[in-house]
């Protein structure tokens, strides 16, 4: 009996105990699975390899936030993966796929359009300002006659890298005018007295020993005095000049531009066609079908572009479109001559642009815009223009290959310009550097 008894007790306390060991298994497993799933969402956040992320979850990238150079129209950040221009992943310094998340591109993208901007006056002379040296890395380029027929620039800058910019030369009105909606530090070498004694109210840094230098190399006076990004950060530092808040210019999407870009193109492909059956009628005369109908063409098409800006050739200008880079090549007039320009990179210290910077290269925007203008000579001195920016005029924007003509207005000096269409519409711009030449309503004239 007592065996009996002992036997079923030991029977008892072994149930007792498995049912320790399972629940302990069960328990395990149960942290297995948390710990797996826990592992998953860790690595959908993108804390690790994006790859590794995709294959486990199965799961693909969301719609990216993109953000723009409020400047350009370019695409700076974007939420979720970074990429190159070349469409390749960006990295991090462990080799990681870079990722923002929308915060961190939004952040970004306000850090970099509110970068302090610097407006420069360079000159276009042939008595050595040419080739000029970092017009690549303007964002903007306003062009104009300054006297005797000849053109000068107030390029736009924001977060360039070059180890030189310039020649740096004189300040004239019109083009601290054009330059005052950029909240910019205006950069020059002296100029006129009522632009000197204007721009004394803005942020500006004139001729200096301290952040600019002479190159007597190649360049000879006045048309030798440069300056750097580098320079003019360390300017605007010491002067207290932190962040612009500029007024900008509507821009079309990289994605708009693209869906136009294939637009035009189909516009294309049929004026080739219509051009090529119009030859065959004319070899052909038995033939008088009408074989296509442009008359509703949506674009007006503009590969060639003249700008008459002066009775001196040299400041006359072409574009030609290059329809594969979906930019316009400029050159002057004069012996069809590319307009070039040095491209210093950074980390040189005062180089002599032409000896120390490789190879320049043809100036090529992506928008050209031509504004007409009430111009006349400066009645002191008898041979300086003088150039209304405020009110209003002909406009014409070639981009993408195609020409609109339109209006711009400019309601006052502190205002930015306005460009709109025949219906009054303001013409957004295409993405990327844009050059604006002014020339005068009596003479100038642009062909396409």
């Amino acid at each position: 009996m007592n065996m009996t008894i002992g036997f079923i007790e030991m029977i008892h306390l072994t149930a007792i105990k498995n049912k320790k060991v399972i629940i302990i298994l069960a328990v395990a497993l149960v942290l297995v699975a948390v710990g797996v799933t826990v592992g998953l969402m860790l690595l959908n956040s993108g804390d690790v390899s994006e790859n590794i992320s995709d294959e486990i979850s199965g799961t693909s990238e969301p719609e990216p936030v993109i953000y723009y150079d409020s400047l350009t129209g370019e695409e700076i950040v974007r939420s979720g993966i970074q990429y190159k221009a070349d469409g390749s992943k960006k990295t991090d310094e462990n080799g990681n796929v870079l990722r923002y998340t929308e915060l961190q591109a939004k952040e970004y993208a306000e850090k970099y359009n509110s970068q302090r901007i610097n407006c420069i006056q360079i000159p276009n002379g042939v008595d050595g300002a040419r080739p000029q040296v970092g017009l690549t890395e303007a964002k903007i380029v306003f062009e104009a006659i300054a006297e005797a027929g000849i053109t000068r620039f107030a390029a736009i800058y924001q977060g360039a890298t070059s180890s030189a910019i310039g020649p740096v030369r004189s300040l004239r009105m019109y083009y601290l005018e054009w330059d005052i909606p950029f909240d910019c530090t205006i950069v020059h070498a002296g100029g006129e007295a009522n632009a000197l004694n204007a721009v004394a109210s803005y942020a500006h840094l004139s001729e200096s020993t301290t952040y600019m230098w002479r190159d007597y190399s190649a360049y000879w006076a006045p048309n030798n005095l440069f300056t750097s990004a580098d320079l003019l950060a360390q300017f605007n530092a010491d002067a207290g000049y932190t962040t612009s808040n500029p007024q900008t210019w509507s821009r079309m999407t990289p994605a708009e531009t693209e869906a136009e870009l294939a637009e035009i193109a189909a516009e294309r492909v049929d004026a080739e066609s219509a051009s090529s059956n119009e030859d065959n009628d004319n070899s052909d005369t038995s033939d008088t079908s009408d074989t296509s109908d442009t008359s509703d063409a949506k674009y007006t098409l503009a590969d060639d572009i003249y700008i008459h800006v002066t009775s001196a050739t040299n400041f006359n200008v072409k574009y030609k479109y290059d329809v594969e880079n979906n930019k316009y090549l400029r050159s002057y007039e004069y012996l069809d001559e590319e307009h070039i320009t040095y491209t210093c990179k950074s980390g040189l210290d005062q180089p002599a642009p032409q000896a120390d910077c490789g190879e320049a290269t043809q100036v090529a925007p992506s928008v050209v815009v031509v504004i007409k203008v009430n111009e006349q000579l400066n009645q002191i001195n008898l041979y300086r223009e003088d150039l209304e920016t405020t009110g209003s005029g002909e406009a014409y924007i070639f981009q993408n290959g195609i020409a609109i003509k339109g209006t711009w207005t400019k309601e006052s000096i502190d205002k930015q310009i306005v460009f709109t269409d025949a219906d009054g519409a303001e013409i957004e711009l295409a993405p990327g550097q844009t050059w604006v030449t002014a020339i005068a309503k009596s003479y100038g004239y642009v062909e396409y």
